[in-house]
Parts: structure tokens; sequence; C-alpha cells
């Protein structure tokens, strides 16, 4: 056992021993894989968790076929060009935000803790589809398994209330998420997410001075948006700034004497080159490859192009084996 593993670990750890509850372990081993330091004294620490959660995802997998496990737990299988996850105090308008943006069709109302389990809807985005999951409200002792949704996401979108008192209510998020080794700016162990705030509710709002402080308290550290799914003002920012910062880009392959066909896009990482495009599409391309050519919306037309040349959003290309 690597002597420099920080507190949280031992902590998480003991969680792990005293449940008995499958899917509980499972978070908890998650958690715990987040909290190691990432260096060379830690690799094996890390390769035997990742085995251990892989063989205890097969069980649950297993168990879950023949009726078992028992308890309520919800997971959401990722689909799509990336996974984005509401969160939210109570009554800070997640359900309305999800309808807004997608075409889900989920149950809004006035009182809170109307959602009670996830709520999954698709986001169209140019040509690519975008899960976006409404969770249950934030509150404290908050399910496990809500919180494995939020470890499970690309990025959170933390969604405030813009009648409230929206810098309480951030930090009432971001304590409930540490506590969980869940931190949204640069935490010293843990997962940290990509995260964006929204400001909803904010068509007909008194406080607009303090909103004004808080986005410019926050906005060098996060995206900040204001947001009225009421008149509509803000969504199509919104939809954008999501696409932004997942950090992907799409890309479209051409066959050889044929015409440029922008359809079905091969959804990438933002900073990808040309010959991990090539190993995305087909292992053998990486071996094979002999040259690329190129078109984009700015300097080519057909070009020849390095291997190691990086990959812009709506680049075409045509992989020469």
């Amino acid at each position: 056992m690597p002597a420099n593993l920080p507190p949280q670990y031992f902590d998480v750890e003991k969680k792990f021993r005293e449940t008995r509850d499958l899917r509980e372990k499972l978070l908890y081993l998650q958690e715990m894989l987040s909290i190691i330091p990432k260096h060379k004294g830690t690799e094996k620490l890390q390769a035997d968790l990742k085995t251990r959660i892989s063989k205890l995802k097969s069980t649950i997998s297993k168990q879950k076929k023949s009726g078992g496990t028992g308890g309520t737990w919800y997971q959401v299988e990722k689909q799509g060009a990336g996974q984005v996850v509401l969160v939210g105090l109570p009554n800070s308008g997640k359900s309305a935000l999800l309808n807004a943006i997608t075409n889900a069709h989920v149950e809004v109302a006035l009182y809170p803790f109307t959602t009670n389990l996830p709520q999954v809807g698709m986001m169209d985005y140019r040509d690519i589809k975008i899960q976006i999951i409404d969770t249950p409200p934030l509150y404290e002792d908050a399910p496990p398994w809500l919180f494995g949704l939020y470890r499970n996401g690309d990025i959170l979108l933390v969604v405030l209330d813009a009648q409230g008192d929206v810098r309480n209510d951030f930090e009432t998020i971001l304590n409930a998420l540490k506590a969980r080794n869940i931190f949204v700016s640069e935490g010293e162990f843990g997962d940290v997410k990509n995260a964006v705030i929204v400001i909803n509710k904010s068509d007909d709002n008194p406080k607009s001075d303090m909103i004004d402080s808080f986005i410019a308290q926050n906005r060098g550290t996060f995206d900040v948006l204001r947001v009225s799914t009421t008149t509509g003002g803000g969504v199509e920012q919104l939809r954008e700034q999501i696409f932004a910062s997942l950090h992907i880009i799409r890309v479209y392959t051409k066959k050889i004497g044929h015409p440029i066909d922008k359809k079905e896009p091969v959804v990438l990482k933002r900073g990808t080159t040309v010959i991990d495009a090539a190993e995305h599409i087909h292992k053998d391309f990486k071996k094979k490859l002999k040259f690329a050519r190129l078109w984009s919306d700015s300097d080519y037309n057909g070009q020849r192009v390095e291997k190691n040349h990086v990959l812009a959003d709506g680049d075409v290309i045509e992989f020469h084996v």
C-alpha cells in the first residue's frame, strides 16, 4: 500500500468495507480511485482498483438480470456525444430546463421534489445528440446513487434559482459535492468535474445586483449563464456552452474519389490528431496510414496534412492507407 495516500482515501475505504450493498461498494471503489494521486508510485493500486471495479460491475449486472441486488438504485447508461448531469437544490427549475433544451416532457410543478428519479432527454445540437439527465434535488442525506450519477457525467450543469440566494445555494451544492470528493474546480484530491453554472428563472428578477456580483466573482473560474425557460432567453447560448464544455469536435470522413458528404460525424476529443482519429475509426489505420487529406472551413481544401496535425470541429478528412 503506497504511504502517500490522503486521509480521504482511508475514510472511503472504511465505508467500502462496512457496507454490504454491492452498488454502494462500487461507488466507494470509484471514489477511492478518484482520490488516489496519479503518479508512478500508485499505478499498481490504480490497476487493482480498476480490476475490482470491473469485476463488481459484472457481478451487479448478473444479479440485476436474475432479479437480485434489491433496494432502489438508479444509473443511466451513456448515450450520444456526451452526458450532462443537472445538479440543483429543490425548486431550482431543473425539470423546466431539461424540457427547454431537449425533447423531453417531464413534470414541472411549483412544489419541491417533483423529480424523484432520473429523467433523461436528448439534446439535438447541429448533427449530434447530447444526453441530458435531470436528477432529484440535492439535499442532506441524499442517496449514494445520486452522487454516482454526478461522478459518471461528463459535465455538471449547476442550476441556481435566480429568485433565491444564489451565492448561498452555490456554496451548499459545492459543499455537498466536496463531501463525496467531487469538485467543480481544482481540488487536492478527488474527481474534478467540468461545470457550467446556470442562473435559472432570470426573466423577472428583483435581485439583479446580487446576481451581477455573483457572476463577476465566479466568471474567471466557471462559465456562468442567465437563462429563462419562460421566455427562452439564454437557452440557445446554453446549448452552445454545453457543446463547448464537453471539449469535443465533430469530424467527417470522406471516401477517396467521392464528394464531401457531411453526415454522421465522428465525435472526438478536442486536441485529437490525424493519427489519433485514424486509430479511433479503425485500429489498423494507425499502422497502415500513409497520409491524409483535409478539408476545413479555414485553410485546407484537400491538401495533405501531417499525421500529428490537430483536427478542428467540422473538419473533413480522407485517409489514404
